[in-house]
C-alpha cells in the first residue's frame, strides 16, 4: 500500500537522524578519550559496558549514514 508522507514529516525524521548520529559520535569520542560506562544496580557498577556501548554507537552511525545516503539519493 502506497501512502503519501508529508515532506515536513520527512524533514523532521532527517533532523532526528542527524541528532542521533551526532549524539552517537559524541559518545564514541568520549569513549575513545577514556570514558567508561558500567552496568550496575543501585549505583554500584557490576560490569563494564564500554565495549558494548561503543559497538552500539558505531552501529547507530553506520545505520544513520545509510539512511541519510538513501534520502539524499532520492532528493538529488
Amino acid at each position: 500500500m502506497d501512502r503519501t508522507v508529508p515532506s515536513e514529516v520527512i524533514e523532521q525524521w532527517i533532523v532526528h537522524l542527524r541528532r542521533q548520529r551526532s549524539r552517537a559520535l559524541d559518545a564514541i569520542w568520549l569513549i575513545e578519550k577514556g570514558a567508561s560506562l558500567h552496568d550496575g544496580r543501585n549505583g554500584v557498577p557490576t560490569s563494564d559496558a564500554t565495549a558494548r556501548w561503543l559497538s552500539e554507537q558505531q552501529q547507530v552511525v553506520t545505520d544513520v549514514d545509510l539512511l541519510l545516503q538513501s534520502y539524499e539519493s532520492i532528493n538529488a
